[in-house]
């Protein structure tokens, strides 16, 4: 009698075990993190961040608002984070480097 609602039953397990959880991740969230990068340039007007990498690559990529470059200076050591449309979207300066 309880034979044929076991292959459902796992079918069900198996959809909200591993199906279900990829489909309720947040696509927003992820992100790329350059760490200890220097900052090379600053243009408020774009806006955009140029920035050189621990191994040598050097960057230009837009930031989400003029806003998040206040403060930032050619030379200072911080770290990015980087959205999904290559924006920067978070700037903290290196513990050395704040006031």
């Amino acid at each position: 009698m309880f034979k044929p609602l076991l292959p459902w039953t796992v079918c069900m397990l198996f959809l909200f075990g591993v199906v279900a959880p990829l489909a309720l991740t947040d696509p927003v969230s992820a992100s790329t993190t350059f760490t200890r990068v220097t900052v090379k340039a600053i243009d408020t007007a774009a806006p955009s961040l140029t920035f050189r990498t621990t191994d040598g690559q050097e960057w230009t990529l837009p930031a989400s608002s003029a806003e998040l470059l206040n403060g930032l200076r050619k030379g200072d050591t911080c770290n990015l984070e980087i959205d999904l449309q290559d924006r920067v979207v978070k700037i903290v300066k290196a513990a050395s480097e704040l006031p």
